[in-house]
Protein backbone atom coordinates (compact mmCIF):
# COMPACT_ATOMS: atom_id res chain seq x y z
CA UNK A 1 0.00 0.00 0.00
CA UNK A 2 1.44 3.42 -1.21
CA UNK A 3 1.47 6.11 1.17
CA UNK A 4 1.68 9.91 1.86
CA UNK A 5 2.83 12.48 4.27
CA UNK A 6 0.68 14.88 5.29
CA UNK A 7 1.29 18.07 8.02
CA UNK A 8 -1.45 17.84 11.02
CA UNK A 9 -1.70 19.50 14.03
CA UNK A 10 0.33 18.27 17.19
CA UNK A 11 -3.10 17.85 19.37
CA UNK A 12 -4.87 16.07 16.07
CA UNK A 13 -1.89 13.84 16.06
CA UNK A 14 -1.42 13.26 19.69
CA UNK A 15 -5.09 12.31 20.60
CA UNK A 16 -4.93 9.39 17.98
CA UNK A 17 -2.10 8.15 19.19
CA UNK A 18 -3.69 7.88 22.59
CA UNK A 19 -6.76 7.03 20.50
CA UNK A 20 -5.01 4.47 18.23
CA UNK A 21 -3.39 3.07 21.40
CA UNK A 22 -6.71 1.98 23.40
CA UNK A 23 -8.08 0.62 19.71
CA UNK A 24 -4.65 -1.36 18.72
CA UNK A 25 -3.92 1.15 16.11
CA UNK A 26 -0.87 2.75 15.17
CA UNK A 27 -1.52 6.65 15.24
CA UNK A 28 -1.59 6.17 11.54
CA UNK A 29 -4.65 3.73 11.18
CA UNK A 30 -6.47 5.82 14.01
CA UNK A 31 -5.88 8.89 11.53
CA UNK A 32 -7.17 6.63 8.55
CA UNK A 33 -10.24 5.57 10.37
CA UNK A 34 -11.45 8.83 11.32
CA UNK A 35 -10.77 10.07 7.81
CA UNK A 36 -13.13 6.73 6.74
CA UNK A 37 -15.79 7.61 9.65
CA UNK A 38 -16.09 11.34 8.20
CA UNK A 39 -16.36 10.16 4.43
CA UNK A 40 -18.76 8.18 5.31
CA UNK A 41 -20.81 10.38 7.04
CA UNK A 42 -20.06 12.68 4.75
CA UNK A 43 -21.61 10.79 2.00
CA UNK A 44 -24.81 10.09 3.84
CA UNK A 45 -25.74 13.64 3.75
CA UNK A 46 -24.98 14.48 7.39
CA UNK A 47 -23.47 18.00 8.79
CA UNK A 48 -20.91 17.36 11.91
CA UNK A 49 -23.75 19.56 13.89
CA UNK A 50 -26.17 16.65 13.07
CA UNK A 51 -23.96 14.06 14.28
CA UNK A 52 -23.57 16.06 17.07
CA UNK A 53 -26.95 16.50 17.89
CA UNK A 54 -27.18 12.25 17.37
CA UNK A 55 -24.66 11.78 19.74
CA UNK A 56 -25.50 14.27 22.42
CA UNK A 57 -29.43 12.92 22.12
CA UNK A 58 -28.08 9.40 22.31
CA UNK A 59 -26.29 10.05 25.45
CA UNK A 60 -30.06 11.75 27.00
CA UNK A 61 -31.72 8.70 25.97
CA UNK A 62 -32.67 9.36 22.63
CA UNK A 63 -33.06 6.00 20.70
CA UNK A 64 -33.92 3.89 17.45
CA UNK A 65 -36.88 6.59 17.11
CA UNK A 66 -34.99 9.11 16.84
CA UNK A 67 -32.78 7.79 14.36
CA UNK A 68 -35.79 6.44 12.20
CA UNK A 69 -37.42 9.83 12.38
CA UNK A 70 -34.12 11.32 10.81
CA UNK A 71 -33.87 8.84 8.10
CA UNK A 72 -37.49 9.40 7.06
CA UNK A 73 -37.09 12.85 6.77
CA UNK A 74 -34.15 12.74 4.99
CA UNK A 75 -36.08 9.72 2.30
CA UNK A 76 -38.61 12.90 2.08
CA UNK A 77 -36.50 15.38 1.21
CA UNK A 78 -34.93 13.20 -1.82
CA UNK A 79 -37.99 11.99 -2.98
CA UNK A 80 -39.12 15.96 -3.10
CA UNK A 81 -35.97 16.59 -4.72
CA UNK A 82 -35.92 13.79 -7.22
CA UNK A 83 -39.85 14.72 -7.46
CA UNK A 84 -38.12 18.25 -8.87
CA UNK A 85 -35.68 17.12 -10.71
CA UNK A 86 -32.90 18.81 -8.51
CA UNK A 87 -31.40 14.90 -8.24
CA UNK A 88 -31.71 11.83 -9.73
CA UNK A 89 -34.34 9.48 -8.53
CA UNK A 90 -30.55 7.33 -7.58
CA UNK A 91 -30.26 9.51 -5.04
CA UNK A 92 -26.85 11.39 -6.49
CA UNK A 93 -25.26 12.63 -3.34
CA UNK A 94 -23.50 15.75 -5.27
CA UNK A 95 -26.90 17.10 -5.64
CA UNK A 96 -28.42 16.63 -2.20
CA UNK A 97 -29.94 19.44 -0.38
CA UNK A 98 -28.76 20.23 2.79
CA UNK A 99 -31.30 19.65 6.05
CA UNK A 100 -30.80 21.72 8.83
CA UNK A 101 -31.52 20.04 12.28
Amino acid sequence: MASNSIRIEASLFEAARAEGSVQSRSTAQQIEHWAKLGAALESCGLTVAQVASLLRDSRQGAGDADLWAFKRHRQQADMAAAAEGKISSAGSQAARPAISS
